[in-house]
């Protein structure tokens, strides 16, 4: 159970990333307000960009995955696309070790919270249709909708940004429920409550703070049905894929027999179990959604092509709100280039669905293995491939193998390091604590050599330059595939 609401803790983790880290969460940039977005436009990739990947790209990659898969048994499949056409495309390990069944690319991969695009896309297509407007309040469509939550709008519950309080949530408890052959799913907003949770105030005002919250996209599950009269996965799969050819992609249904879907493990100390039974169904357009390389792209072109939603609206679904975070999408900054991203994690699944869209350039990686280290290699991979694209500088795989420092060496790193945040080394005996920021978040860091150290079971890299009176000056530090420069504090 515990794995499989790792998706659920996936935003309040992304929060304590901060130096070095992919995720800039804790930078909160200017509230695009959401009367304005409507007037957007975004602008879209020409096809005569001047953008050209490098003449090696497919062999450095085909390089590069070789190792991943040698060093550190990466399992799935990925695809890197350029101006709408494939131009690497392979997958790699089993999708079921039962019967020794390889991935193929046309194997199905449940996408977690990467499918939240799917739900964001579907609430701005039945907005440009006039079935609802995306300032209307909740109240709207549940009537069961707490009187204290009255000024919480679908807005806010696309950009994460409706302060509603922490809940339970009954699926949360019920870890019965979610392995019974005919479950109770979700359908009103009781289903998600435990009794008296309606009469908790809102942690902030709407629209004040960010806090991922994949209840906010069950919420919107609900609306889309109220508002269609179809079920979630209906709506999904008649109006979006199966007007764009997406015959491969779905709702996840642990009844229905799926040809080429991939079983999930879980990896604990190198060794791959099957990962545990739920029922997706109950996560609805928060994380349920399977889907292939190949459908991806295929959603891919619509977004380009704007096929499905208007200039506006595809406006909307990629400017931030805040934190950096659009309508199912973060955008943000990578490689000095605009990037719209999002990752998902669930019972033995990673990916991770990264658009550069003036360059006209999509990856996506897609793994059938879950575990910390796993999760932190598909954001890594995602990372190097993009830097490998762009003709930047990136690593190959290898093992990192922890070594015996004296302890008094970790002395002269102590301290407080500085760059966009603050972080801070300290020892505790015989051991060197990072603390993100100094105090909030804490995790050990082990040494390879006397000057590098890295964070086990994490695509986490620290290398530390001294000068010439062996005083630590700088750390750069390596994370999924980024690195960043922090100066130690005087």
């Amino acid at each position: 159970m515990q794995i499989v609401w790792q998706d659920l803790r996936y935003g309040a983790r992304m929060l304590m990333k901060k130096p070095g880290f992919t995720f800039a969460i804790c930078c909160l940039i200017t509230v695009c307000a959401f009367s304005q977005t409507t007037n957007l436009r975004r602008p879209t990739a020409k096809s005569g960009s001047v953008y050209q990947l490098p003449p090696n790209f497919k062999a450095q990659a085909a390089k590069y995955m070789q190792e991943r898969v040698r060093v550190t048994g990466f399992s799935g499949a990925i695809l890197v696309a350029h101006r709408g056409q494939p131009v690497f495309r392979q997958s790699y390990g089993l999708a079921n070790h039962e019967f020794s069944i390889p991935n193929t690319p046309a194997t199905k991969f449940r996408v977690g919270s990467a499918g939240k695009q799917f739900t964001s896309a579907a609430i701005l297509w039945l907005e440009q249709r006039g079935k609802l407007k995306l300032t209307d309040t909740i109240d709207k469509y549940l009537p069961e909708w707490p009187k204290a939550w009255s000024e919480v709008t679908i807005h806010h519950l696309l950009s994460h940004t409706a302060g509603l309080p922490r809940l339970t949530t009954q699926a949360l408890l019920d870890v019965s429920a979610l392995s019974q052959s005919s479950p109770k799913l979700f359908r009103k907003l009781g289903d998600l409550l435990k009794a008296g949770e309606e009469l908790q105030p809102l942690d902030s005002k709407p629209g004040e703070k960010w806090s991922y919250s994949n209840v906010s996209y069950i919420l919107l599950s609900m609306i889309i049905e109220k508002v269609s009269e179809k079920t979630y996965c209906d709506f999904v799969s008649q109006e979006l894929f199966h007007p764009l050819g997406m015959t491969n992609t779905g709702c996840d249904d642990p009844g229905t027999i799926l040809s080429q879907r991939a079983s999930g493990y879980t990896r604990v100390n190198e060794t791959l179990t099957n990962a545990s039974y739920v029922d997706m169904r109950f996560v609805m357009g928060a994380g349920s959604i399977y889907s292939t390389l190949d459908d991806l792209l295929v959603w891919n072109r619509a977004l380009d092509a704007h096929r499905l939603l208007s200039d506006a609206a595809i406006a909307k679904l990629f400017t931030p709100v805040k934190n950096e975070y659009a309508y199912g999408w973060w955008s943000q900054t990578k490689f000095n280039r605009k990037v719209e991203w999002h990752g998902g994690n669930v019972s033995g699944f990673v990916s991770q669905l990264t658009r550069y869209p003036e360059e006209q350039l999509f990856i996506v990686v897609l793994s059938n293995v879950w575990s910390a280290a796993d999760r932190s290699q598909v954001r890594a991979i995602a990372n190097e491939l993009s830097a490998m694209a762009f003709g930047g500088g990136y690593e190959l795989p290898r093992k990192h193998k922890e070594i015996k420092l004296e302890p008094a060496i970790y002395d002269g790193y102590v301290g407080k390091y500085q760059g966009s945040e603050t972080f801070a080394l300290v020892r505790e005996g015989e051991r060197l604590m990072m603390q993100i920021p100094p105090g909030q978040s804490v995790f050990e860091i082990v040494p390879e050599s006397e000057t590098q150290f890295f964070w086990k079971g994490r695509e986490y890299f620290l290398t530390f330059v001294k000068d010439e009176m062996g005083k630590v000056t700088h750390v750069l530090i390596r994370n999924e595939g980024e690195t960043v420069r922090w100066a130690k504090s005087k």
